[in-house]
């Protein structure tokens, strides 16, 4: 989170007195009270979690914990309680998930110190909410979910009175596709093995292991001359695990191929169930060649469309996207906004009927075709039926909740001091 959310903070907090200098009430709920420090921190942890800071005025934030105060009294009245355990695995993976947000741990840490927070206050103020949510519904499902009745007239007369705003189906095209993997050629794969070859015959002559991992390995681990440290059986994947738990101490693999690549690995010790192993790596990618011969494979069926050829048909032949080669390379109905983000750009800038040019990205290459234009219209009663029940459930219980929560506050002692 950038330093620009904490100077919002500030001044959001700006007219506040800090709490460690002068404390008050700001509400009182039955027998309990708010503090203004517990409304600063909880605009805080709010802020922590990605709330854009303008939509916490100090008043909003006070009228939702006041109602969070008395839907736990509530609660605790009817003696609905919650899973504990499940609530903190919960808490966790919230905080797990802000915390990847951040470039490091010592960033995440940072912004807590400015925030006048800890981790451990920001995972139990994650606990509460989560705790608060499920209680609303379980307070909803029992004093609101048993009132709401939609019914066919109710939702064909919203139908009637908003289709033409809201159930207005845009223009839409049927969205094909042919995509390629560059993948090493047969002649990659028997150049790496040969290297690898090489390698093994080094050593076997009484080359230096750790000299050669260092020159020639592609893992990271090559700067530490292919060691890997200690570990136990599941930590790698299973050929290399079954090779270098079958080796003496000091004893030198043949060649192991994983997924990776070609391994050849070194034992160096043993520890109880663990083993201390280095490797060297030559990974199987594929080469500039490899790439080039698959653009150029794309860009000819490309010509090949263009001269007349069926787009179904190549793709078929050709895809790689088990997906939808099957079915010609079609991957559905799209309108404007359905589009892959990364290629909307290019797919609309080709005419419908028209194939996009070759697009490469990440070792992948594409061409993308628009067919079947269907012209804007309004959806059909029968269409969007169940969203129309849906949405008018959801408005209905927004409606309630509000309606039994100022009967609720009405009949409890709220007094505000803020």
């Amino acid at each position: 989170m950038k330093r620009a959310v904490v100077i919002i903070l500030f001044v959001v907090l700006s007219v506040m007195l800090t709490a460690d200098v002068l404390d008050r009430i700001v509400a009182k709920v039955g027998t309990e009270i708010i503090l203004l420090s517990d409304l600063q921190k909880q605009i805080t942890q709010l802020v922590s979690t990605g709330i854009d800071p303008e939509l916490l005025s100090a008043e909003r934030v006070l009228e939702q914990m006041i109602e969070q105060k008395l839907l736990v009294q509530k609660a605790k009245e009817l003696n609905i309680t919650a899973d504990e355990e499940a609530i903190n695995r919960y808490a966790e993976r919230y905080l797990s998930d802000i915390k990847s947000r951040y470039p490091s741990e010592a960033d995440f840490q940072v912004e807590l110190r400015q925030m006048n927070t800890t981790q451990r206050e920001l995972q139990k103020f994650l606990a509460d909410q989560i705790r608060e949510n499920y209680l609303t519904e379980q307070l909803v499902e029992k004093y609101i979910s048993s009132r709401i009745k939609i019914t066919e007239p109710d939702m064909q007369s919203f139908y009637e009175a908003t289709k033409d705003s809201l159930a207005i189906k845009p223009i839409t095209w049927e969205l094909s596709l042919i995509l390629r993997e560059i993948r090493p050629s047969e002649e990659t794969v028997v150049r790496i093995v040969a290297e690898t070859e090489e390698l093994l015959e080094s050593l076997k002559s009484g080359a230096d292991f750790a000299e050669l991992a260092g020159e020639h390995s592609d893992c990271p681990s090559s700067q530490q001359g292919g060691d890997l440290g200690y570990f136990r059986r599941g930590t790698m994947v299973k050929p290399f695990e079954d090779a270098a738990f079958a080796l003496d101490i000091g004893e030198i693999s043949e060649i192991v191929q994983s997924n990776f690549g070609y391994h050849i690995i070194k034992l160096t010790d043993r520890r109880g169930d663990e083993i201390k192993a280095s490797h060297i790596l030559k990974i199987m990618q594929a080469g500039e060649e490899d790439a080039e011969r698959e653009k150029a494979l794309m860009e000819s069926i490309r010509e090949r469309i263009l001269a007349g050829e069926s787009f179904a048909e190549l793709a078929r032949e050709y895809s790689f996207d088990t997906n939808s080669s099957e079915d010609g390379g079609l991957l559905g109905e799209f309108g404007v906004q359905d589009l892959p983000e990364l290629f909307a750009p290019v797919i609309m800038a080709s005419d419908v009927g028209v194939p996009t040019e070759v697009l490469q990205n990440e070792g992948l290459i594409y061409i993308f075709i628009r067919e079947n234009e269907s012209a804007q219209r309004i959806f059909e009663y029968h269409e969007v039926k169940e969203q129309v029940k849906e949405y008018l459930y959801q408005l209905r219980q927004m409606e309630y909740y509000d309606e039994w929560m100022e009967e609720t506050k009405s009949k409890a002692f709220i007094e505000y001091k803020l």
